[in-house]
């Protein structure tokens, strides 16, 4: 990763516990967005134990399933790299396309998912999703995840929705995403505009045990 360029979402994270205002997130992230990074991880494990999420499905090679036994290509342990190719309000974001985050994303059988980003527990580094398939290798992803301010409180919830397809060698997967940022309440999310959007592609390398 390019160290002198900052992802954007920690930085958005950080103005949202220094902002009273849109208008002042606006304004910090001008100068705050070229200084952070993000990543992600849940241990990947295989073996013949009890059934249990994080625990891949078995099969001939339990790192790689496949959709014609029944267990999805995308279930496993991932690196993913996010490029934001569009990103509002106007003006409050590096040019595009920038690197907008990075992080270790874990895809369950369950049809659950679990994302751990390269952030402050505060930044919303912790989020989990639910997903589904449509086909040809491709899913479809809704994940939701909390950001807090300095005393614990929740200080905004964020989405981000995903469409993602699994290369025919099941190393690596690449779509679209979709981020929201929404008030700090549960029946404000997906009503009228969020407060920001950032739109790009998605970039996935599995990890392996060997």
């Amino acid at each position: 990763m390019n160290r002198t360029v900052t992802k954007f979402l920690p930085a958005f994270c950080t103005t949202l516990l220094r902002s009273a205002s849109v208008g002042l997130v606006v304004l910090t992230l001008l100068f705050a967005a070229s200084s952070a990074k993000a990543g992600c991880g849940l241990p990947y494990k295989t073996g013949a134990g009890p059934s249990i999420p994080f625990v891949s499905p078995h099969g001939d090679d339990p790192q790689e399933g496949n959709e014609s036994d029944g267990h999805h290509a995308i279930v496993g342990l991932w690196h993913l790299i996010y490029t934001a190719n569009s990103a509002s309000p106007s003006g409050a974001f590096p040019s595009t396309p920038f690197q907008f985050l990075e992080s270790f994303k874990t895809w369950h059988a369950d049809g659950t998912e679990f994302e751990n980003a390269f952030l402050p527990p505060t930044g919303g580094n912790i989020c989990f999703g639910v997903w589904k398939e449509s086909g040809h290798g491709s899913v479809k992803l809704h994940h939701i995840g909390l950001m807090f301010d300095s005393v614990g409180h929740v200080s905004n919830i964020f989405t981000v929705d995903e469409k993602d397809t699994v290369a025919s060698h099941g190393k690596s997967y690449s779509g679209t995403f979709d981020f929201k940022l929404w008030p700090p309440s549960f029946d404000a999310v997906g009503v009228g505009s969020p407060l920001a959007e950032v739109t790009g592609t998605t970039a996935g390398t599995r990890i392996t045990v060997d």
